[in-house]
């Protein structure tokens, strides 16, 4: 196994002294009467397991959604976050070598377009949550939240309330994908393409174990499930929570998505990464070091903004960790198809 092959399972930590990856634009074509088959696993090397995993989802709960009667949402607001980070990596290539960018602008592409298609079925997914399986079942997870801790741990923290510590935990909840992002955005920016492949393959996998939580096991948060049980009233923050809980309840919120917790699951798998690659240079370093109590922070506020029961949160890091797992699978296995059909890593 090579160096890079061990860095890209996990084995060998230290990627620092990798090169920026060059990916050649033409494709392998397939011998002629190759089988159904081959035909098949050839289409997965070219496209990728994510993008084919995304693109059946994506027809099944369009066929869902239509046959329900419901609209389909092609273009929300919530997707300028993927889009702008696209953007800014083929600004910023576009810049340091400017006639790279015909090369260049298919790869970003490609790496991007499943978190375009991931943001498509969040905001069609709120059609079909609740609608497919119909009970709700944050009342057992009320249950085990009390039998584990002895108390409702949202209601525990009321203790704390304070106006500018509910803006700081406003502050972290905000901040769920744009760990991802901003690891990502450097991943591509410095050609650390096979790196940057491995997280956006994690991250697929942990939206869709989520997506498929919130289908068949829609369970409503403890500020709308025990809202008569909370003493202190309607959480307030005098600079940022009252603003940014009211952009967030402009967007398509999914009714009954909180479990399992994707801001947990998505920002774990962020962390995890920003460990993984920390050796690459003292810029993923630091942005391991602030990420850490950052994402602590934004754990804790799952709970203390009332967005999220604690089963929640052990079931985002489960689906962070079987994201992770699924990912380095997926992506060995990915590599052994790109390399029997001679495609460039």
């Amino acid at each position: 196994m090579s160096t890079e092959e061990k860095i890209q399972s996990g084995i060998v930590n230290d990627m620092s002294n990798l090169r920026a990856e060059r990916v050649e634009a033409r494709f392998p074509a397939l011998p002629r009467g190759s089988s159904i088959r081959d035909k098949l696993l050839y289409l997965v090397a070219l496209s990728g397991v994510d993008l084919i995993a995304l693109i059946a989802m994506t027809i099944m709960l369009v066929a869902t959604v239509l046959a329900m009667g419901r609209p389909i949402r092609f273009f929300q607001a919530s997707v300028g976050f993927p889009l702008g980070i696209m953007a800014g990596v083929l600004l910023v290539k576009f810049i340091q070598k400017p006639r790279d960018i015909m090369a260049n602008a298919p790869i970003v592409l490609r790496d991007w377009v499943p978190f375009l298609i991931i943001n498509f079925i969040y905001e069609n997914m709120h059609d079909v949550a609740g609608h497919v399986m119909t009970f709700d079942i944050a009342g057992f997870l009320y249950d085990w939240d009390v039998a584990i801790f002895g108390v409702e741990p949202t209601l525990w923290m009321e203790q704390f309330y304070t106006p500018l510590l509910t803006d700081y935990m406003a502050f972290a909840y905000a901040l769920y994908f744009i760990f991802a992002l901003v690891l990502m955005f450097f991943l591509s920016l410095h050609g650390h393409r096979r790196a940057f492949r491995h997280i956006a393959m994690a991250l697929t996998f942990s939206f869709i174990m989520g997506f498929l939580g919130y289908i068949f096991f829609p369970c409503s948060p403890p500020r709308y499930f025990i809202t008569e049980m909370f003493t202190t009233g309607a959480l307030h923050g005098p600079i940022l929570y009252d603003r940014l809980q009211a952009m967030c309840d402009g967007f398509s919120v999914v009714g009954g998505g909180a479990f399992p917790s994707l801001h947990v699951g998505i920002s774990t798998v962020a962390l995890i990464y920003a460990w993984k690659y920390r050796y690459f240079s003292r810029l993923y370093k630091w942005l391991f070091i602030i990420y850490v109590p950052l994402v602590v922070s934004l754990w804790i506020s799952t709970v203390y903004l009332r967005h999220h029961w604690v089963i929640d949160i052990f079931a985002g890091w489960a689906v962070a960790y079987i994201g992770y797992r699924l990912a380095d699978l997926s992506l060995r296995k990915w590599n052994q198809l790109r390399r029997r059909f001679a495609f460039p890593l």
